[in-house]
Protein backbone atom coordinates (compact mmCIF):
# COMPACT_ATOMS: atom_id res chain seq x y z
CA UNK A 1 0.00 0.00 0.00
CA UNK A 2 1.58 3.64 -1.40
CA UNK A 3 1.46 6.08 1.92
CA UNK A 4 1.84 9.54 2.55
CA UNK A 5 4.98 9.14 3.60
CA UNK A 6 6.47 6.87 0.71
CA UNK A 7 8.82 9.53 -0.44
CA UNK A 8 10.46 10.17 3.47
CA UNK A 9 13.37 8.84 3.96
CA UNK A 10 13.43 7.60 7.31
CA UNK A 11 16.29 9.32 8.95
CA UNK A 12 16.18 10.16 12.53
CA UNK A 13 15.94 14.18 11.68
CA UNK A 14 12.58 13.30 10.21
CA UNK A 15 11.40 10.90 12.89
CA UNK A 16 12.61 13.71 15.34
CA UNK A 17 10.50 16.33 13.57
CA UNK A 18 7.49 14.76 12.97
CA UNK A 19 7.30 13.62 17.11
CA UNK A 20 8.42 17.33 17.30
CA UNK A 21 5.15 18.95 15.50
CA UNK A 22 3.07 15.88 17.20
CA UNK A 23 3.85 17.41 20.70
CA UNK A 24 3.09 20.72 19.53
CA UNK A 25 -0.16 19.75 18.46
CA UNK A 26 -1.13 17.78 21.42
CA UNK A 27 0.07 20.88 23.56
CA UNK A 28 -1.79 23.53 21.85
CA UNK A 29 -5.05 21.67 21.93
CA UNK A 30 -5.24 19.62 18.38
CA UNK A 31 -5.32 16.63 19.44
CA UNK A 32 -8.11 16.17 17.29
CA UNK A 33 -6.15 16.67 13.90
CA UNK A 34 -3.69 14.33 15.58
CA UNK A 35 -6.51 11.48 15.60
CA UNK A 36 -8.05 12.34 12.64
CA UNK A 37 -5.01 12.17 10.49
CA UNK A 38 -4.18 8.89 12.21
CA UNK A 39 -0.19 9.27 12.40
CA UNK A 40 0.65 6.04 14.18
CA UNK A 41 -0.79 4.18 10.99
CA UNK A 42 2.36 5.78 8.84
CA UNK A 43 4.99 6.15 11.44
CA UNK A 44 5.76 4.96 14.67
CA UNK A 45 5.77 7.88 16.96
CA UNK A 46 5.20 6.45 20.25
CA UNK A 47 2.15 6.51 22.18
CA UNK A 48 2.85 8.97 25.35
CA UNK A 49 3.24 11.49 22.41
CA UNK A 50 -0.11 11.01 20.94
CA UNK A 51 -1.27 10.93 24.18
CA UNK A 52 -0.15 14.00 25.59
CA UNK A 53 -2.22 16.75 26.90
CA UNK A 54 -2.50 20.39 26.31
CA UNK A 55 -1.13 23.33 28.28
CA UNK A 56 -4.00 24.24 30.67
CA UNK A 57 -3.83 28.06 29.60
CA UNK A 58 -4.04 27.40 26.19
CA UNK A 59 -7.67 26.31 26.43
CA UNK A 60 -8.91 30.36 27.46
CA UNK A 61 -7.28 31.18 24.08
CA UNK A 62 -9.15 31.19 20.16
CA UNK A 63 -8.43 28.11 17.98
CA UNK A 64 -6.94 30.89 15.66
CA UNK A 65 -4.01 31.84 18.45
CA UNK A 66 -3.16 28.40 18.93
CA UNK A 67 -2.52 28.07 15.16
CA UNK A 68 -0.06 31.21 15.24
CA UNK A 69 1.61 29.81 17.86
CA UNK A 70 2.07 26.13 16.77
CA UNK A 71 3.40 27.73 13.55
CA UNK A 72 6.08 29.62 15.60
CA UNK A 73 6.89 27.15 17.63
CA UNK A 74 7.70 24.44 15.00
CA UNK A 75 10.15 27.76 13.60
CA UNK A 76 11.52 29.35 10.21
CA UNK A 77 9.34 27.37 7.19
CA UNK A 78 6.57 27.31 9.13
CA UNK A 79 6.59 30.87 9.54
CA UNK A 80 7.32 31.69 6.48
CA UNK A 81 4.38 29.35 5.37
CA UNK A 82 2.48 31.56 7.84
CA UNK A 83 3.17 34.88 6.51
CA UNK A 84 2.60 34.07 3.21
CA UNK A 85 -0.91 32.82 4.25
CA UNK A 86 -1.62 35.97 5.73
CA UNK A 87 -1.80 37.52 1.97
CA UNK A 88 -4.26 35.04 1.01
CA UNK A 89 -7.44 35.58 2.05
CA UNK A 90 -8.83 33.09 -0.52
CA UNK A 91 -6.98 30.55 1.63
CA UNK A 92 -7.76 31.29 4.99
CA UNK A 93 -10.21 33.18 7.07
CA UNK A 94 -10.01 36.41 7.70
CA UNK A 95 -9.31 36.06 12.23
CA UNK A 96 -5.98 33.67 10.74
CA UNK A 97 -4.70 36.13 8.82
CA UNK A 98 -4.85 38.60 11.61
CA UNK A 99 -3.08 35.71 13.82
CA UNK A 100 -0.73 35.28 10.89
CA UNK A 101 0.09 38.88 10.92
CA UNK A 102 1.65 39.05 14.27
CA UNK A 103 4.16 36.46 13.14
CA UNK A 104 7.81 37.38 13.75
CA UNK A 105 10.35 36.67 11.72
CA UNK A 106 13.37 37.07 14.50
CA UNK A 107 15.54 34.58 16.22
CA UNK A 108 18.54 34.62 18.08
CA UNK A 109 21.77 34.90 16.00
CA UNK A 110 24.27 32.04 15.29
CA UNK A 111 27.88 32.38 16.21
CA UNK A 112 29.84 34.86 14.58
CA UNK A 113 32.59 32.40 14.23
CA UNK A 114 30.56 30.52 11.83
CA UNK A 115 29.55 33.60 9.49
CA UNK A 116 33.13 34.13 9.12
CA UNK A 117 33.44 30.72 8.40
CA UNK A 118 31.15 31.08 5.81
CA UNK A 119 32.27 34.69 4.22
CA UNK A 120 35.61 33.58 3.62
CA UNK A 121 34.42 30.63 1.85
CA UNK A 122 31.82 31.83 0.03
CA UNK A 123 34.31 34.76 -0.91
CA UNK A 124 37.64 32.89 -1.05
CA UNK A 125 39.66 34.79 1.02
CA UNK A 126 40.17 36.15 4.52
CA UNK A 127 37.87 38.78 5.97
CA UNK A 128 40.60 40.95 7.12
CA UNK A 129 41.51 41.15 3.44
CA UNK A 130 38.19 41.38 1.81
CA UNK A 131 37.08 44.38 4.57
CA UNK A 132 38.73 46.76 5.99
CA UNK A 133 36.53 46.88 8.69
CA UNK A 134 33.80 44.00 9.79
CA UNK A 135 31.11 44.32 12.80
CA UNK A 136 31.94 41.65 15.87
CA UNK A 137 27.71 41.42 15.87
CA UNK A 138 25.33 41.45 13.55
CA UNK A 139 22.81 44.52 13.19
CA UNK A 140 20.01 41.95 12.75
CA UNK A 141 19.07 38.34 13.00
CA UNK A 142 16.41 36.97 10.82
CA UNK A 143 15.25 32.82 10.69
CA UNK A 144 17.31 32.80 7.23
CA UNK A 145 20.04 34.77 7.67
CA UNK A 146 22.01 37.88 9.65
CA UNK A 147 23.50 41.33 8.50
CA UNK A 148 26.82 42.42 9.47
CA UNK A 149 28.23 46.33 8.85
CA UNK A 150 31.77 45.98 6.50
CA UNK A 151 33.80 48.77 4.98
CA UNK A 152 35.43 47.89 1.79
CA UNK A 153 39.41 48.25 1.15
CA UNK A 154 37.95 51.78 -0.88
CA UNK A 155 36.18 52.80 1.98
CA UNK A 156 32.71 52.31 1.24
CA UNK A 157 30.47 51.03 4.11
CA UNK A 158 28.39 47.50 2.71
CA UNK A 159 25.90 45.56 4.51
CA UNK A 160 26.52 41.63 4.17
CA UNK A 161 24.29 39.01 4.85
CA UNK A 162 25.33 35.66 5.09
CA UNK A 163 22.99 32.68 5.10
CA UNK A 164 22.41 30.64 8.40
CA UNK A 165 24.31 27.34 7.94
CA UNK A 166 22.41 24.18 6.98
CA UNK A 167 19.58 26.24 6.44
CA UNK A 168 19.03 24.92 3.55
CA UNK A 169 18.67 21.09 5.30
CA UNK A 170 16.41 22.22 7.55
CA UNK A 171 14.15 24.07 5.15
CA UNK A 172 14.85 20.14 3.07
CA UNK A 173 13.17 18.19 6.01
CA UNK A 174 10.51 20.84 6.97
CA UNK A 175 8.77 21.03 3.22
CA UNK A 176 8.86 17.21 2.91
CA UNK A 177 6.83 17.12 6.07
CA UNK A 178 4.53 20.19 4.95
CA UNK A 179 3.91 17.74 1.85
CA UNK A 180 2.99 14.66 3.34
CA UNK A 181 0.99 16.76 5.86
CA UNK A 182 -1.19 18.17 3.45
CA UNK A 183 -1.54 14.59 1.46
CA UNK A 184 -2.65 13.77 4.91
CA UNK A 185 -5.39 16.20 5.17
CA UNK A 186 -6.31 15.25 1.77
CA UNK A 187 -7.01 11.92 2.13
CA UNK A 188 -8.65 12.21 5.88
CA UNK A 189 -9.79 15.83 5.90
CA UNK A 190 -13.39 16.47 4.37
CA UNK A 191 -13.43 19.30 2.57
CA UNK A 192 -9.64 20.15 2.17
CA UNK A 193 -9.06 18.86 -0.65
CA UNK A 194 -11.08 21.94 -2.68
CA UNK A 195 -8.16 24.38 -1.94
CA UNK A 196 -5.65 21.86 -3.25
CA UNK A 197 -3.10 22.02 -0.03
CA UNK A 198 -0.58 20.10 -1.44
CA UNK A 199 0.14 22.28 -4.45
CA UNK A 200 -0.07 25.55 -2.43
CA UNK A 201 2.45 23.86 -0.66
CA UNK A 202 4.55 23.27 -3.59
CA UNK A 203 4.52 26.90 -4.49
CA UNK A 204 5.75 28.12 -1.29
CA UNK A 205 8.90 25.63 -1.66
CA UNK A 206 9.33 27.55 -4.96
CA UNK A 207 9.29 30.75 -3.65
CA UNK A 208 11.03 29.84 -0.07
CA UNK A 209 14.04 27.81 -2.48
CA UNK A 210 14.07 31.70 -4.15
CA UNK A 211 14.35 33.95 -1.28
CA UNK A 212 17.35 31.37 0.41
CA UNK A 213 19.29 32.02 -3.14
CA UNK A 214 20.96 35.81 -2.51
CA UNK A 215 21.87 35.37 -6.07
CA UNK A 216 18.38 36.05 -7.00
CA UNK A 217 17.95 38.80 -4.75
CA UNK A 218 20.84 40.37 -6.19
CA UNK A 219 19.56 40.14 -9.71
CA UNK A 220 16.05 41.89 -8.16
CA UNK A 221 17.74 44.64 -7.06
CA UNK A 222 19.41 45.50 -10.10
CA UNK A 223 16.09 44.96 -11.51
CA UNK A 224 14.84 47.38 -9.45
CA UNK A 225 17.48 50.02 -9.59
CA UNK A 226 17.40 49.82 -13.23
CA UNK A 227 13.61 50.75 -13.72
CA UNK A 228 14.00 53.37 -10.54
CA UNK A 229 16.15 55.66 -12.47
CA UNK A 230 13.50 57.72 -13.36
CA UNK A 231 11.60 57.62 -10.43
CA UNK A 232 11.72 60.49 -8.21
CA UNK A 233 12.80 60.89 -4.79
CA UNK A 234 13.61 57.24 -4.53
CA UNK A 235 17.31 55.74 -3.37
CA UNK A 236 18.41 52.66 -4.93
CA UNK A 237 20.89 50.47 -2.76
CA UNK A 238 23.83 48.69 -5.02
CA UNK A 239 24.73 45.51 -5.23
CA UNK A 240 27.99 44.29 -5.09
CA UNK A 241 28.44 41.22 -7.62
CA UNK A 242 32.26 40.69 -6.64
CA UNK A 243 31.13 40.26 -2.89
CA UNK A 244 27.92 38.25 -3.34
CA UNK A 245 27.28 34.25 -3.90
CA UNK A 246 24.30 31.82 -3.49
CA UNK A 247 25.19 32.21 -0.07
CA UNK A 248 26.23 36.15 0.70
CA UNK A 249 24.99 39.27 -0.51
CA UNK A 250 26.82 42.12 0.15
CA UNK A 251 25.02 45.85 -0.97
CA UNK A 252 25.74 49.47 -0.21
CA UNK A 253 24.70 50.23 3.58
CA UNK A 254 22.51 52.87 3.71
CA UNK A 255 22.12 55.04 6.86
CA UNK A 256 18.58 56.43 7.19
CA UNK A 257 15.26 56.83 9.27
CA UNK A 258 12.64 54.08 9.09
CA UNK A 259 9.63 55.78 7.30
CA UNK A 260 7.05 54.99 10.76
CA UNK A 261 9.45 56.91 13.20
CA UNK A 262 7.23 59.48 13.05
CA UNK A 263 8.92 61.67 16.33
CA UNK A 264 12.59 61.03 14.54
CA UNK A 265 10.97 62.06 10.69
CA UNK A 266 9.94 65.50 12.60
CA UNK A 267 13.15 65.78 14.79
CA UNK A 268 15.16 65.84 11.56
CA UNK A 269 12.73 68.38 9.47
CA UNK A 270 11.29 65.77 6.88
CA UNK A 271 8.29 66.76 4.85
CA UNK A 272 5.95 64.15 5.47
CA UNK A 273 3.10 64.86 3.16
CA UNK A 274 5.78 65.04 0.30
CA UNK A 275 7.37 61.28 1.43
CA UNK A 276 4.16 59.67 1.45
CA UNK A 277 3.90 60.98 -2.40
CA UNK A 278 6.88 59.43 -3.44
CA UNK A 279 6.53 56.35 -1.70
CA UNK A 280 3.02 55.90 -2.92
CA UNK A 281 4.22 57.07 -6.77
CA UNK A 282 6.99 54.43 -6.49
CA UNK A 283 4.99 51.25 -5.55
CA UNK A 284 2.08 52.80 -8.34
CA UNK A 285 4.96 53.21 -10.71
CA UNK A 286 6.52 49.52 -10.12
CA UNK A 287 3.14 47.81 -10.71
CA UNK A 288 1.41 49.85 -13.63
CA UNK A 289 4.55 50.88 -15.65
CA UNK A 290 7.35 47.94 -14.27
CA UNK A 291 5.22 45.34 -14.26
CA UNK A 292 8.12 44.53 -11.09
CA UNK A 293 6.67 45.20 -7.84
CA UNK A 294 8.19 44.87 -4.26
CA UNK A 295 5.99 42.70 -2.28
CA UNK A 296 6.69 43.15 1.12
CA UNK A 297 6.66 47.53 1.61
CA UNK A 298 6.01 47.25 5.29
CA UNK A 299 7.65 50.09 7.39
CA UNK A 300 10.93 47.85 8.13
CA UNK A 301 11.47 47.81 4.56
CA UNK A 302 11.30 51.27 4.28
CA UNK A 303 13.71 54.10 5.26
CA UNK A 304 13.78 57.92 4.74
CA UNK A 305 17.63 58.92 3.77
CA UNK A 306 19.05 61.92 4.90
CA UNK A 307 18.47 63.92 1.51
CA UNK A 308 15.00 62.83 2.45
CA UNK A 309 14.35 59.91 -0.55
CA UNK A 310 12.78 56.78 -0.02
CA UNK A 311 14.98 53.47 0.33
CA UNK A 312 13.61 50.08 -0.36
CA UNK A 313 15.10 47.14 1.84
CA UNK A 314 14.82 43.52 1.38
CA UNK A 315 14.29 42.21 -2.36
CA UNK A 316 13.42 38.60 -1.42
CA UNK A 317 9.75 38.87 -2.34
CA UNK A 318 8.94 40.77 -5.85
CA UNK A 319 6.17 41.08 -7.87
CA UNK A 320 5.97 40.62 -11.50
CA UNK A 321 2.78 41.28 -13.99
CA UNK A 322 2.87 40.80 -17.77
CA UNK A 323 1.67 43.61 -19.86
CA UNK A 324 -1.32 41.66 -20.14
CA UNK A 325 -2.53 41.54 -16.94
CA UNK A 326 -1.29 45.38 -16.58
CA UNK A 327 -3.92 46.02 -18.60
CA UNK A 328 -6.95 44.27 -17.01
CA UNK A 329 -5.62 45.49 -13.48
CA UNK A 330 -5.88 49.10 -15.39
CA UNK A 331 -9.37 48.66 -16.35
CA UNK A 332 -10.67 47.34 -13.03
CA UNK A 333 -9.44 50.39 -11.69
CA UNK A 334 -10.96 52.80 -14.34
CA UNK A 335 -14.33 50.58 -14.00
CA UNK A 336 -14.05 51.25 -10.37
CA UNK A 337 -13.13 54.85 -10.18
CA UNK A 338 -16.56 55.24 -12.90
CA UNK A 339 -19.08 52.81 -11.17
CA UNK A 340 -19.12 50.83 -13.94
CA UNK A 341 -20.88 47.40 -12.25
CA UNK A 342 -20.81 46.08 -16.04
CA UNK A 343 -17.25 46.43 -16.71
CA UNK A 344 -16.31 45.64 -13.54
CA UNK A 345 -17.34 42.11 -14.10
CA UNK A 346 -16.32 41.96 -17.26
CA UNK A 347 -12.25 43.02 -16.09
CA UNK A 348 -12.72 40.52 -12.88
CA UNK A 349 -13.77 37.59 -15.31
CA UNK A 350 -10.77 38.49 -17.35
CA UNK A 351 -8.03 38.41 -14.28
CA UNK A 352 -9.90 35.52 -13.10
CA UNK A 353 -7.76 31.73 -13.45
CA UNK A 354 -11.10 29.84 -13.61
CA UNK A 355 -13.48 32.22 -14.86
CA UNK A 356 -14.72 29.71 -17.29
CA UNK A 357 -16.55 27.89 -14.01
CA UNK A 358 -18.14 30.85 -12.70
CA UNK A 359 -21.40 29.83 -13.85
CA UNK A 360 -24.00 32.39 -12.50
CA UNK A 361 -22.37 35.73 -13.73
CA UNK A 362 -25.49 37.45 -13.39
CA UNK A 363 -25.78 37.29 -9.55
CA UNK A 364 -22.09 38.19 -9.30
CA UNK A 365 -23.14 41.25 -11.54
CA UNK A 366 -25.94 41.91 -9.43
CA UNK A 367 -23.42 41.63 -6.31
CA UNK A 368 -21.21 44.19 -7.90
CA UNK A 369 -23.99 46.72 -8.42
CA UNK A 370 -24.93 46.67 -4.94
CA UNK A 371 -20.93 47.44 -4.11
CA UNK A 372 -20.64 50.04 -6.91
CA UNK A 373 -23.83 51.77 -4.81
CA UNK A 374 -22.23 51.83 -1.63
CA UNK A 375 -19.47 53.53 -2.85
CA UNK A 376 -21.35 55.97 -5.76
CA UNK A 377 -22.24 58.87 -3.23
CA UNK A 378 -18.88 59.60 -1.76
CA UNK A 379 -16.95 61.93 -3.11
CA UNK A 380 -13.41 60.68 -5.20
CA UNK A 381 -11.00 62.33 -2.77
CA UNK A 382 -13.30 60.22 0.46
CA UNK A 383 -12.79 56.61 -1.70
CA UNK A 384 -10.47 54.32 0.50
CA UNK A 385 -8.30 52.16 -2.06
CA UNK A 386 -7.57 49.91 0.28
CA UNK A 387 -11.05 49.25 1.86
CA UNK A 388 -12.32 49.07 -1.95
CA UNK A 389 -10.06 46.28 -2.85
CA UNK A 390 -10.49 44.56 -0.03
CA UNK A 391 -14.43 44.45 -0.21
CA UNK A 392 -13.90 43.72 -3.71
CA UNK A 393 -11.81 40.96 -3.12
CA UNK A 394 -14.29 39.08 -0.40
CA UNK A 395 -17.08 39.31 -2.56
CA UNK A 396 -14.80 37.65 -5.31
CA UNK A 397 -14.07 34.78 -3.18
CA UNK A 398 -17.34 34.46 -2.01
CA UNK A 399 -18.47 33.37 -5.58
CA UNK A 400 -15.09 31.74 -5.32
CA UNK A 401 -13.44 33.22 -7.79
CA UNK A 402 -9.64 32.81 -7.86
CA UNK A 403 -7.24 35.33 -8.78
CA UNK A 404 -3.17 34.85 -10.12
CA UNK A 405 -0.87 34.81 -7.01
CA UNK A 406 0.64 38.27 -7.95
CA UNK A 407 -2.67 39.86 -7.27
CA UNK A 408 -2.96 39.48 -3.72
CA UNK A 409 0.55 40.45 -3.39
CA UNK A 410 -0.57 43.01 -5.15
CA UNK A 411 -3.35 44.30 -2.84
CA UNK A 412 -0.86 43.58 0.25
CA UNK A 413 1.17 45.77 -0.93
CA UNK A 414 -1.08 48.53 -2.60
CA UNK A 415 -2.81 48.27 1.01
CA UNK A 416 0.46 48.76 3.28
CA UNK A 417 1.65 51.69 1.36
CA UNK A 418 -1.76 53.17 1.82
CA UNK A 419 -1.40 52.71 5.64
CA UNK A 420 1.74 54.34 5.37
CA UNK A 421 0.82 57.24 3.36
CA UNK A 422 -2.42 57.79 5.61
CA UNK A 423 -0.09 58.09 8.74
CA UNK A 424 2.40 60.37 7.33
CA UNK A 425 -0.32 62.46 6.34
CA UNK A 426 -3.73 62.19 7.16
CA UNK A 427 -4.78 64.03 4.12
CA UNK A 428 -3.04 61.76 1.79
CA UNK A 429 -5.72 60.09 -0.96
CA UNK A 430 -3.98 57.32 -2.30
CA UNK A 431 -6.93 56.93 -5.29
CA UNK A 432 -5.60 60.38 -6.16
CA UNK A 433 -2.52 58.65 -7.73
CA UNK A 434 -4.02 55.33 -8.50
CA UNK A 435 -6.07 56.67 -11.51
CA UNK A 436 -3.83 59.15 -13.59
CA UNK A 437 -1.78 55.66 -13.79
CA UNK A 438 -4.77 53.89 -14.44
CA UNK A 439 -6.18 56.17 -17.13
CA UNK A 440 -2.08 56.05 -18.37
CA UNK A 441 -2.10 52.95 -19.05
CA UNK A 442 -5.18 52.29 -20.45
CA UNK A 443 -5.08 55.44 -23.20
CA UNK A 444 -1.02 53.26 -23.83
CA UNK A 445 -3.29 50.57 -25.39
CA UNK A 446 -4.23 53.25 -28.39
CA UNK A 447 -1.10 54.50 -29.10
CA UNK A 448 -0.49 54.06 -33.08
CA UNK A 449 3.01 52.47 -32.05
CA UNK A 450 1.64 49.60 -30.24
CA UNK A 451 -0.91 49.17 -32.55
CA UNK A 452 1.38 49.11 -35.49
CA UNK A 453 3.25 46.67 -33.28
CA UNK A 454 0.39 44.48 -32.51
CA UNK A 455 -0.75 44.36 -35.78
CA UNK A 456 2.31 42.91 -37.00
CA UNK A 457 2.39 40.40 -34.58
CA UNK A 458 -0.94 39.16 -35.79
CA UNK A 459 0.37 39.55 -39.14
CA UNK A 460 3.21 36.97 -38.27
CA UNK A 461 1.52 34.71 -36.35
CA UNK A 462 -1.18 34.38 -39.13
CA UNK A 463 1.61 33.93 -41.48
CA UNK A 464 2.64 31.34 -39.40
CA UNK A 465 -0.36 29.83 -39.45
CA UNK A 466 -0.25 29.56 -43.10
CA UNK A 467 3.27 28.49 -43.53
CA UNK A 468 3.05 25.48 -41.02
CA UNK A 469 -0.42 24.12 -42.83
CA UNK A 470 0.87 22.33 -45.27
CA UNK A 471 3.29 20.26 -43.28
CA UNK A 472 0.37 20.19 -40.70
CA UNK A 473 -1.71 18.61 -43.23
CA UNK A 474 0.86 16.23 -44.64
CA UNK A 475 1.18 14.48 -40.80
CA UNK A 476 -2.55 14.47 -40.58
CA UNK A 477 -2.30 12.79 -44.01
CA UNK A 478 0.07 9.67 -42.40
CA UNK A 479 -2.25 9.59 -39.69
CA UNK A 480 -5.34 8.74 -41.82
CA UNK A 481 -3.44 6.58 -44.39
CA UNK A 482 -2.03 4.60 -41.20
CA UNK A 483 -5.76 3.78 -40.60
CA UNK A 484 -5.07 5.67 -37.39
CA UNK A 485 -7.60 8.39 -38.05
CA UNK A 486 -10.85 8.16 -39.91
CA UNK A 487 -12.17 10.39 -41.58
CA UNK A 488 -15.65 10.35 -43.44
CA UNK A 489 -16.05 13.27 -45.94
CA UNK A 490 -19.37 14.00 -47.73
CA UNK A 491 -18.32 17.24 -49.90
CA UNK A 492 -16.61 16.15 -53.52
CA UNK A 493 -13.84 18.59 -52.88
CA UNK A 494 -12.64 21.32 -50.33
CA UNK A 495 -11.82 23.61 -53.30
CA UNK A 496 -14.56 25.76 -52.38
CA UNK A 497 -14.43 25.22 -48.53
CA UNK A 498 -10.56 26.28 -48.55
CA UNK A 499 -11.57 29.63 -51.35
CA UNK A 500 -14.43 31.01 -48.88
CA UNK A 501 -12.04 30.92 -45.96
CA UNK A 502 -9.10 32.43 -48.21
CA UNK A 503 -12.06 34.98 -48.79
CA UNK A 504 -13.10 35.76 -45.19
CA UNK A 505 -9.46 35.81 -44.19
CA UNK A 506 -8.60 38.57 -46.68
CA UNK A 507 -11.73 40.69 -45.60
CA UNK A 508 -10.41 40.32 -41.91
CA UNK A 509 -7.41 41.71 -42.55
CA UNK A 510 -8.63 44.36 -44.76
CA UNK A 511 -10.95 45.41 -41.73
CA UNK A 512 -7.88 45.02 -39.45
CA UNK A 513 -5.78 47.48 -41.61
CA UNK A 514 -8.63 49.97 -42.05
CA UNK A 515 -9.56 49.89 -38.73
CA UNK A 516 -5.66 50.73 -37.23
CA UNK A 517 -5.84 53.69 -40.36
CA UNK A 518 -9.03 55.14 -38.89
CA UNK A 519 -7.67 54.67 -35.43
CA UNK A 520 -4.19 56.34 -35.74
CA UNK A 521 -5.41 59.40 -37.83
CA UNK A 522 -8.01 59.73 -35.40
CA UNK A 523 -5.31 60.08 -32.47
CA UNK A 524 -3.22 62.08 -34.92
CA UNK A 525 -6.24 64.58 -35.49
CA UNK A 526 -6.87 64.77 -31.92
CA UNK A 527 -2.85 65.08 -30.88
CA UNK A 528 -3.29 67.92 -33.63
CA UNK A 529 0.37 66.75 -35.54
CA UNK A 530 1.26 68.90 -38.18
CA UNK A 531 1.19 70.41 -40.84
CA UNK A 532 -2.47 71.71 -40.17
CA UNK A 533 -5.18 73.18 -42.09
CA UNK A 534 -7.69 75.29 -40.83
CA UNK A 535 -6.40 74.21 -37.44
CA UNK A 536 -7.17 70.18 -38.31
CA UNK A 537 -4.19 67.83 -38.63
CA UNK A 538 -3.50 67.15 -42.54
CA UNK A 539 -1.95 63.39 -42.27
CA UNK A 540 -5.11 62.77 -40.15
CA UNK A 541 -7.58 63.85 -42.96
CA UNK A 542 -5.82 62.14 -45.49
CA UNK A 543 -5.73 58.50 -43.20
CA UNK A 544 -9.33 59.50 -42.54
CA UNK A 545 -10.39 59.61 -46.25
CA UNK A 546 -8.23 56.89 -46.89
CA UNK A 547 -10.22 54.51 -44.15
CA UNK A 548 -13.19 56.06 -45.94
CA UNK A 549 -12.19 54.35 -49.43
CA UNK A 550 -10.87 51.66 -48.25
CA UNK A 551 -14.27 50.85 -46.46
CA UNK A 552 -16.45 51.86 -49.60
CA UNK A 553 -13.98 48.87 -51.36
CA UNK A 554 -15.06 46.05 -48.65
CA UNK A 555 -18.84 47.23 -48.85
CA UNK A 556 -18.83 46.79 -52.38
CA UNK A 557 -17.21 43.64 -52.39
CA UNK A 558 -19.42 42.83 -50.19
CA UNK A 559 -22.57 43.30 -51.62
CA UNK A 560 -21.14 42.23 -55.16
CA UNK A 561 -20.52 38.93 -53.48
CA UNK A 562 -24.16 38.88 -52.49
CA UNK A 563 -22.86 37.59 -49.21
CA UNK A 564 -23.23 39.57 -46.33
Amino acid sequence: MITPFDSIGRTYNHIKRWRQLIQILVKYGFADIVDALNFQHYIEVGKSVVSGKPVKEITSITREERIRLVVEEMGTTFIKFGQILSTRPDLISQPLIEEFKKLQDKVPPFPNEEAVKIIEKELDGKVDELFSELSTEPIASASIAQVYIGVLPDGEKVAIKVRRPDIEKIVKVDLEIMTNLAKLGEAHLHGLEIIQPVAIIEEFARQLENEMNFLLEAYNIERFAENAKKTDGVHVIEVYRSYSTRTVLTTEFVAGTKIDRMDKLDELGVDKSAIAVIGSNAVLKQIFEDGFFHGDPHPGNLLVTEDQKVCFLDFGMMGTLSKKEQEHLADLVINVVTNNDEEITNSVLNIAINSEEIENTTKLQREILRFVNSYACLPFNQLDAGKILQELLDLLIKFGIKLPPEYYLLIKALVTIEGIGNSLDPDFVMMDYVKPYAQRLVMRRYDPRKISKDFGKTTLDYYKLVSEMPSEIRELLKFIKRGEIKIDLETKSLQPVMKTWDRDANRLAFAIVNSSILLSSSLIIMAKVPPMWHEVSVPGMIGIGLSVLMSLRLLLAIFTSGHM
